[in-house]
Parts: C-alpha cells; sequence; structure tokens
C-alpha cells in the first residue's frame, strides 16, 4: 500500500514542479505552445498515468495467471487514453504543431520513466 502511495506523491511532485516550471518558462522564452495546451495536456497526462497506475497494480497485486492479463488491459488502456487525447486535441485544434507535438512527447516519456520504474520496483518486491 504504501508503493501506491509513494507514486501518486512522486507523480503529483512532478506534475506541479513541471507545471511551474512551465508557467515560469513559456512566456519568458516566448515558446510557441499556448500555455493553456500546455496545462492541459499536462494534467491529461497526470490522469493517464494515475488510471494506469492503479490498474497495472491491482494486477501485480493479483494472482499469477489473471494478474497478467489485467496488467495488460492497463497497458493497453494507457495506450488508448493517450490516442484518444490526440484525436480529440486534433479535433479541436484542426493543426497540430511541431511544438505540441515536442511537449508531449516529452511529457510522456517523463510520466512513462516514472511509471516503469515503480512497477519495477513492485515487481521485485513481490
Amino acid at each position: 500500500m504504501t508503493d501506491q502511495w509513494r507514486y501518486i506523491w512522486q507523480l503529483m511532485l512532478l506534475s506541479s514542479s513541471i507545471l511551474i516550471l512551465g508557467i515560469l518558462v513559456i512566456p519568458r522564452l516566448n515558446l510557441p505552445i499556448e500555455l493553456n495546451l500546455f496545462i492541459v495536456t499536462l494534467f491529461s497526462v497526470t490522469g493517464i498515468n494515475l488510471s494506469a497506475w492503479m490498474v497495472m497494480t491491482r494486477g501485480i497485486l493479483k494472482g499469477k495467471r489473471d494478474g497478467a492479463v489485467i496488467l495488460l488491459a492497463g497497458i493497453g488502456l494507457k495506450f488508448l487514453l493517450y490516442l484518444l487525447y490526440i484525436l480529440v486535441v486534433w479535433m479541436v485544434i484542426k493543426i497540430l504543431t511541431k511544438p505540441f507535438i515536442v511537449t508531449f512527447f516529452a511529457l510522456y516519456l517523463m510520466f512513462t520513466f516514472l511509471l516503469a520504474i515503480h512497477l519495477f520496483k513492485l515487481l521485485k518486491n513481490k
């Protein structure tokens, strides 16, 4: 149980530090990404990773056969939610700019590495 709270705490800490950095850096450097879009993307990535973490930990803590299926379902859920987010942003904005794509993939990689590190620790402890 403490692993779950530790992950949530570190996820929120990473999210809030990236949010503060984004609010400070984007306007000062005149980066061509809107601050509102950055904040929505950051909150979406945080929510997607939190939901994937909840599903994946349930799978790890369950039995071997059922746990593997639930773990794969968590990975699939994460992929589909990211795909849905990109589709919705594309439909609203109409044109996905290069700065948005770079920002999205940078956030995706940071949060995926955090998720993978904690999943490996949880698997090692179990």
